[in-house]
């Protein structure tokens, strides 16, 4: 039996590693979503969370190259194994960041400054063809409704000022996906704008009485006797206007550091 476990160990091991750059399709009519993630470093303690980046990024199209619904919500569920850690770390409010630049935005909060990014949204004004804005993203620590909440502010300055702010709710569960960030999408460019990929980097290491702390932590959750493990790191839930959700997981594979 332990033969057999360490066989499809290693067989599942060589198929997260040959996965870790591609993306996971979700097809449902003439809608695909794709997901994409990692965390870095892959080699982390068996016991203890360690300090790690999470990255996690996906794009929407159609089959037939028709424009696709609204994105109107989106979820990032992050394996019960990660943990995001906000103890003593400045928060930013939306007040500070609705209509600020990006430079602004960096100047006001940049000590709440959790991660990075980027958005591109397709925008289409009546009687003009559709245009690509690709707006940098900047994630923020924040409280929305008295809970942990990211803030994360896109904007992009060419062609055209595209600006929007996406709040995203934290909220903890159990099951294999312990933290989920919800997040609904508000109107963009007017209503005439929607979300096409993006792309979200959450890192932040910081002091806080004398301690290192990091926002991202997370363990390798390998079995006593094994060095690696293979496990569902990410999950993404996308719901459109028209009613459709779409949901992808992510398997990745993480080494016990000694």
């Amino acid at each position: 039996m332990r033969a057999a476990l360490a066989a499809g160990a290693v067989a599942l091991g060589a198929f997260a590693l040959a996965s870790q750059s591609l993306a996971i399709n979700a097809i449902k009519g003439n809608l695909i979503v794709a997901f994409n993630g990692t965390i870095t470093p892959s080699k982390l303690p068996r016991d203890k969370a360690a300090p790690v980046g999470v990255q996690m990024g996906g794009k929407i199209k159609t089959t037939d190259r028709s424009v696709p619904p609204k994105l109107e919500k989106i979820t990032l569920d992050i394996n019960r194994n990660g943990m995001l850690q906000t103890k003593g770390l400045p928060t930013c409010s939306l007040g500070q960041l609705r209509s600020s630049t990006t430079q602004a935005a960096r100047q006001v909060c940049g000590d709440a400054l959790i991660g990075s990014g980027s958005v591109t949204s397709r925008v289409a004004f009546p009687g003009q063809g559709p245009f690509a804005s690709n707006g940098q993203l900047l994630a923020f620590n924040g409280r929305s409704g008295g809970r942990q909440a990211i803030f994360a502010k896109v904007r992009s300055d060419t062609p055209l000022l595209v600006d929007f702010l996406i709040v995203f709710k934290v909220k903890k569960k159990g099951g294999t996906f312990g933290t989920s960030l919800v997040g609904n999408i508000p109107p963009i460019a007017s209503g005439y704008g929607r979300i096409s990929a993006f792309n979200l980097l959450l890192r932040r290491q910081y002091a806080f009485h004398g301690e290192r702390l990091s926002y991202a932590s997370a363990s390798c959750p390998a079995p006593e006797g094994f060095t690696a493990a293979n496990f569902s790191f990410a999950k993404v839930s996308y719901l459109f206007e028209d009613g459709r959700n779409l949901s992808s997981k992510l398997v990745r594979q993480c080494k016990v550091r000694r």
